[in-house]
């Protein structure tokens, strides 16, 4: 485990806070906010939707049966470690052609995904993986990464709720009771 955590912490290092920012604000300035992404990556999406409900966002995870049309002024958020999934490049084909802007949080910032959005959040879990290996051993498959996207836009969340002036009882005003 104690390898898994340094592993962690040499991905996490290594974003920048200034991208950071720059997602941040994109949500700040968006009437309505879409997230999605495909597997556990997807997974990790809805979590921060779910928080940025908690933070009184309008937000939608695309393919939910009650996601609204995307519109100018809107943004999508695509979570991919590869940014090569065709899926998510029509997303942005959807976006784009409504005006919206597009924000993708990927470990590959040359990717097809990431080519064709206004702000790239990068996730580098490169020398993780190296260091895995030379181990003798590596998470499967996206895990590192997976983790990673938790923890940064967790780290979103939070500078969110510094810029908006909220606190965790604010969230938890929003937060549903039927759980």
């Amino acid at each position: 485990m104690q390898d898994a955590v340094a592993d962690l912490e040499r991905v996490l290092g290594k974003v920048r806070a200034r991208q950071l920012k720059a997602l941040r604000d994109c949500i700040l300035e968006s009437s309505s906010v879409f997230v999605t992404g495909l597997g556990r990556t997807g997974l990790m999406a809805r979590g921060f939707a779910m928080r940025l409900m908690h933070l009184d966002r309008t937000v939608f995870h695309v393919g939910d049966v009650i996601t609204p049309r995307v519109s100018k002024g809107d943004l999508l958020v695509i979570c991919t470690r590869t940014g090569r999934s065709k899926v998510l490049a029509h997303y942005i084909s959807i976006a784009r052609k409504a005006k919206a802007r597009v924000a993708v949080v990927t470990a590959r910032p040359d990717s097809p995904v990431a080519s064709r959005a206004d702000v790239v959040l990068h996730i580098d879990d490169t020398p993780a993986r190296r260091g895995q290996r030379a181990r003798g051993r590596q998470q499967p498959l996206g895990s590192l990464f997976e983790q990673a996207l938790l923890v940064v836009l967790d780290q979103v969340v939070l500078d969110l709720m510094a810029k908006l002036d909220l606190t965790e009882e604010d969230m938890a005003r929003i937060h549903t009771e039927f759980e």
